[in-house]
């Protein structure tokens, strides 16, 4: 089977891949491409290996028809949203055993499937239990690896619109869930001065502050609801639309809204500050004083922000647009 993934030669990523990708501080660059992961050498980009999600059991297949339930259960759902775990290199000089547990991937799909796979051995080493709540098989929006105890970390994520959920991913298991209808949910990042914290982001401005405390039900997570204030009569509009057509309601917002937007981004160099990007609107908000601290238009000859991503090194926000167009912005002085 190892000698097939070495060989399998990639498809192009599709829009209802929803643009997932992560890249390691060694450069590793892996991104969904159909239903399966492609990982390759940025430097060089030279591709290392592909890595296909395998189908789903026909028993959890449901279809009217016997022959579509048959069609369905041979193929694999689109890779939705991929991220390496934030693991550094293990520096055990007793150990003699390699250890790959800095190269294990977590992967949601279109199905709402999670799965963690060891890049070394091309395997999937855990299922995560997504069978427990509804919203699950909706499909995966996004994906982050937050720390839970010194050593470890737990795996949060966007399940269909609205449903946020913590696994352990020791044992694959749900500790925390929260539904946040009727607003829906596009982003979840880590905070880069507290490895504990992470936020997420709704499409109309709903935000979420939360900071872990532990990987089981007895710990608790502590729960901020903010709003960022922006234009969103144009969703409202799209919203109707879609609800009307009969296909609003169940899916990831990639899916239901996929030109509408709403990423963001921790600043590397100012703690509690986040760089927000909705369609037609960037804004500077200040987590701890609950306040905007800047916001601006899109730049002419941009269409819609599609992602923000704020330079490590220096401060500057590069902004990518649905036509292709990057734009940067700079702090004034």
């Amino acid at each position: 089977m190892s000698s097939t993934w070495d060989t399998m030669l990639p498809g192009p990523p599709t829009r209802s891949n929803f643009g997932s990708a992560d890249i390691t501080a060694a450069g590793l660059l892996a991104f969904a491409s159909g239903s399966s992961i492609t990982i390759l050498e940025s430097r060089s980009l030279q591709i290392i290996t592909t890595i296909p999600l395998p189908p789903p059991p026909s028993s959890s297949v449901t279809s009217t028809t016997a022959s579509a339930a048959t069609s369905s259960a041979s193929l694999s759902p689109f890779v939705t949203s991929i991220k390496w775990t934030p693991l550094p290199l293990p520096r055990d000089l007793l150990s003699t055993e390699p250890s790959s547990s800095h190269l294990t991937l977590a992967a949601g799909d279109r199905h709402g499937r999670i799965a963690l796979l060891d890049f070394r051995s091309k395997s999937i080493i855990l299922w995560l239990d997504t069978t427990a709540t509804e919203s699950a098989k909706y499909g995966v929006q996004d994906l982050c690896w937050i720390l839970s105890r010194t050593d470890s970390y737990v795996l949060a994520a966007i399940n269909g619109p609205s449903l946020l959920s913590l696994y352990n991913t020791s044992t694959g298991r749900c500790f925390f869930k929260y539904d946040a209808s009727p607003e829906l949910l596009s982003c979840v990042r880590r905070d880069p001065f507290d490895s504990r914290r992470f936020c997420v982001i709704g499409l109309k401005g709903f935000f979420l502050s939360l900071t872990v405390l532990g990987d089981t039900e007895d710990d608790s997570v502590v729960i901020k609801e903010l709003k960022i204030g922006t234009d969103f009569s144009e969703f409202l509009k799209l919203e109707k639309d879609a609800y009307n057509a009969g296909s609003g309601g169940s899916g990831p917002a990639s899916a239901m809204f996929p030109t509408f937007l709403a990423k963001f981004a921790f600043s590397p160099h100012w703690r509690h500050i986040v760089f927000i990007t909705f369609p037609r609107e960037l804004v500077v908000f200040d987590l701890q004083y609950e306040t905007t601290l800047y916001s601006a238009a899109l730049p002419r000859g941009c269409s819609k922000f599609l992602d923000v991503l704020p330079d490590p090194d220096k401060e500057l926000v590069y902004c990518a647009h649905l036509n292709g167009k990057v734009s940067i912005w700079r702090r004034k002085e």
